[in-house]
């Protein structure tokens, strides 16, 4: 059984809006590396960018650092934010949203 990476599910979303990046499946330290490669590719557009969670499925801490990181840019709009999302960055202890 196989199944296809969050960044790779995104190659033709990213094909027809340049500044939008809807991931899908598992965000997890497994694809960290395809997903920063994709949210590099998404700022280097100019201006406001957007960041789609609704397709996820399981996020995990290193996931989430990387998508905190990319927030520090302060100009991304994140939405689709799960209850699953938000319970995990509560936990952490992280009450600020994901986006500016």
């Amino acid at each position: 059984m196989t199944t296809k990476t969050a960044a790779s599910q995104t190659q033709r979303a990213e094909d027809q809006n340049p500044k939008h990046l809807a991931l899908k499946g598992d965000l997890t330290i497994f694809e960290v590396t395809e997903i920063k490669a994709s949210l590099m590719k998404l700022f280097a557009n100019d201006g406001l960018v957007s960041l789609d969670l609704s397709g996820v499925a399981r996020v995990d801490a290193a996931a989430i650092q990387l998508m905190l990181a990319a927030r520090k840019q302060g100009r991304m709009i994140v939405m689709g934010i799960s209850d699953d999302l938000q319970t995990k960055l509560n936990q952490l202890g992280l009450a600020d949203p994901l986006s500016e």
